[in-house]
């Protein structure tokens, strides 16, 4: 496999401005094309920033093309600078951080004391956040959490406590700020908690050995727990632990990896210690990838090693995926980060520190597949997915006559139900057309009718007479239900983009993810499937991929069928079974009564339909902006959408009221003109 180097432009303007830099900056894009094969079915792209070295003013950030039509793989540098010619000194002074957040990409430039934020589909500037001496960002809930050292670039014994700042993401305003410990790092959002890294670097050799948790709720610090000294990365898993990695203080206490898990109160506690060295780390389901270089002032070296550690087990796991010639041979390891889907993975070489870097790409086994040149001190690196850019041809705005209503359904497959057959009516003869029909006569030009969804899985598709548009910042889609105080049955909200211009739901389709993805890790379960099996007019058995079974009960309420009839006729005769897969929402019913007939579900904080009550319009509008890749939970940048779809989210009775079934009643599209 070979690399063709071609310097596409450059851009030879030489800005008459003073920096730290010796010379006059020249911007240069240079385009790696890569034989490398087959385009990504999941990630456009990837961006990486480095660092440059201090003092340089160096920071710029790369793009790993992953979209290419032409069959090859293109890897273009020093992008920004090409992207935002306008901007003097480009992004300045050490790249700490970069991260993604809905439609936006945020860099935390820690010398120049600033976090850019840009387009994530086309890197443009869109505008900075001053903050002292900022190191990472985390996200939750429309907030954007920085880490700040707060004072200046220096080791000293009497250095500044640290604090995080919080910043509105529409509007790139601070609106407020704690104090933690001291040079804070990484952080990570659990439960509505925070927890932050405290290393205390500057203050050596009295470093800091804890992380702090923030209550979110109030954004004040609750308390710290104790860790190691010199604390740095910090990441959350799906089971809800927290990995922090301590760098030691280079002679005898040496880098290690510990986690943090929650006691039987739920209250996170210092869980162990996994003994193996951590400059960067990435997880993916189980597993933990570990890249460690750890220097000590006694033996004058670096300790190089990489690895795995089932976040289960809490276990290093035996592999010989970092064995390669090319793994083995990199001067300085110093990044990693590893595809969510495809599980193939990028380390990154920071060589000598002052000139280029490289970036080393090998598959799930660990094969070494190519390398690349890349900017210098390429440190961090964040996938991007569905970037794509419309046409005229492409988006189908409103015209005269038009509505901002639902124009009409598309699909309807409920899940079985009490109310599944009666809303809308099953009528013998009724294909699965005739119930979109009817649905469409429901649900169409605000009619304010209602359709059941029925239990788990059961979905609705439907479209307006246009595309609707992601306004950045704003809610783009208002869906009713039929949601009362403690009555919620919260379905999840998917969205398309009729990408191949056929005028049917059967595009690449996207989760609007919504507070359970923040408030309940751990307990969502991503990848659900469950099939339910039919019997004649009785409770309908179901299983799922969790080895659990259970029945959709039959009540004296509701004497019709429950499995839905249409959906029997096949052109073999019988369709005996239904099976969906999703995203499984944590239950919410429970008895007050305690006898079983006093049931209450209530509602989660946002981003669900049938979840809270129609009359507050603000907790039944959604954004387009929330879009993630279903099960890799990565954020995806949408700019319109063509199709919507509902299904319930939720496996659960409660009790005399029976399943959980979402129900909807209307949409409008927000931005109709």
């Amino acid at each position: 496999m070979r690399n063709k180097l071609f310097v596409l432009y450059a851009m030879l303007v030489a800005f008459l401005v003073t920096s730290c830099r010796d010379d006059n900056f020249v911007p240069v894009v240079i385009d790696n094309v890569i034989e490398e094969g087959e385009t990504d079915k999941v990630m456009n792209g990837m961006y990486v920033i480095c660092e440059g070295n201090m003092g340089s003013n160096k920071c710029t950030v790369d793009y790993l093309d992953l979209s290419s039509t032409d069959g090859q793989v293109h890897y273009m540098r020093n992008i920004y600078a090409q992207r935002n010619p306008n901007t003097v000194l480009e992004l300045g002074d050490v790249g700490n951080d970069i991260q993604c957040y809905g439609s936006r990409l945020w860099l935390v430039v820690n010398c120049s004391n600033k976090v850019e934020v840009c387009t994530a589909d086309s890197l443009k500037r869109i505008g900075q956040v001053n903050i002292p001496n900022c190191r990472y960002v985390t996200f939750s809930n429309g907030y954007a959490y920085v880490s700040s050292y707060v004072g200046p670039v220096k080791v000293d014994a009497n250095a500044q406590i640290g604090r995080v700042y919080k910043v509105d993401t529409l509007t790139l305003e601070k609106v407020d700020s704690v104090t933690v410990g001291y040079q804070p790092e990484e952080l990570a959002v659990v439960d509505n908690k925070l927890y932050v890294a405290n290393s205390g670097g500057y203050r050596v050799p009295d470093y800091d050995r804890t992380v702090s948790v923030i209550d979110l709720a109030t954004f004040k610090e609750e308390r710290k727990i104790d860790v190691d000294v010199n604390l740095h990365r910090l990441r959350a898993d799906k089971y809800g632990q927290v990995w922090v990695s301590s760098r030691g203080d280079y002679f005898e206490n040496h880098s290690k990896l510990h986690y943090l898990t929650k006691d039987a109160n739920g209250n996170m506690q210092y869980g162990g210690c996994v003994d193996v060295p951590v400059s960067e780390m990435c997880i993916v389901g189980d597993t933990l990838y570990y890249m460690g270089t750890s220097w000590s002032s006694v033996t004058n070296s670096n300790t190089k090693d990489m690895g795995l550690v089932n976040v289960r087990t809490h276990e290093k796991i035996q592999t010989t995926m970092f064995n390669s010639a090319e793994a083995k041979g990199m001067t300085l390891p110093y990044g990693m980060i590893v595809h969510p889907v495809n599980k193939d993975f990028y380390l990154f070489d920071a060589k000598d520190y002052v000139s280029s870097g490289k970036l080393l790409h090998f598959d799930a086994d660990g094969k070494f597949l190519w390398s690349v040149n890349t900017g210098d001190i390429p440190s961090r690196a964040v996938f991007v997915s569905s970037i794509y850019n419309p046409t005229e041809t492409d988006y189908k705005p409103s015209i005269g006559g038009s509505s901002p209503y639902i124009a009409a359904v598309d699909e309807y497959v409920p899940a079985p139900g009490q109310f599944i057959n009666t809303m809308p009516l099953y009528e013998e003869g009724d294909d699965a057309a005739a119930m979109a029909r009817k649905c469409t006569e429901a649900l169409a030009d605000n009619n304010g009718g209602m359709v059941s969804l029925g239990g788990y899985g059961g979905y609705i598709t439907f479209h307006f007479d246009h595309s609707v548009k992601n306004v950045d910042g704003e809610y783009d889609i208002y869906i009713k239900g039929n949601a009362m105080d403690n009555g919620s049955e919260p379905g999840i909200v998917m969205v398309s983009k009729d990408t191949n211009g056929n005028g049917l739901p059967d595009d690449d389709w996207y989760e609007l993810s919504g507070s359970a993805d923040v408030d309940s890790i751990g307990k969502v379960k991503y990848g659900y499937e469950i099939t339910y099996t039919y019997k004649e007019m009785s409770d309908v058995p179901w299983t799922d991929n969790l080895s659990c079974s259970g029945t959709v009960d039959r009540n004296t309420y509701h004497t019709q069928e429950y499995y839905p009839l249409w959906l029997l006729q096949t052109q073999a005769g019988r369709q005996s079974v239904l099976t969906f897969k999703g995203t499984l929402l944590p239950n919410n019913a429970y008895d007050t009564s305690g006898k079983g007939t006093m049931w209450v579900l209530p509602a989660l904080r946002y981003g669900y339909v049938d979840n809270i009550k129609n009359s507050n319009a603000e907790g039944n509008s959604f954004d387009i902006g929330w879009a993630v890749e279903p099960e890799s939970r990565t954020p995806v940048y949408l700019d319109y959408v063509d199709f919507v779809r509902v299904y319930t989210g939720m496996n659960q009775k409660a009790g005399w009221l029976g399943e959980t079934s979402t129900e909807i009643t209307g949409a409008k599209d927000l931005h109709y003109k």
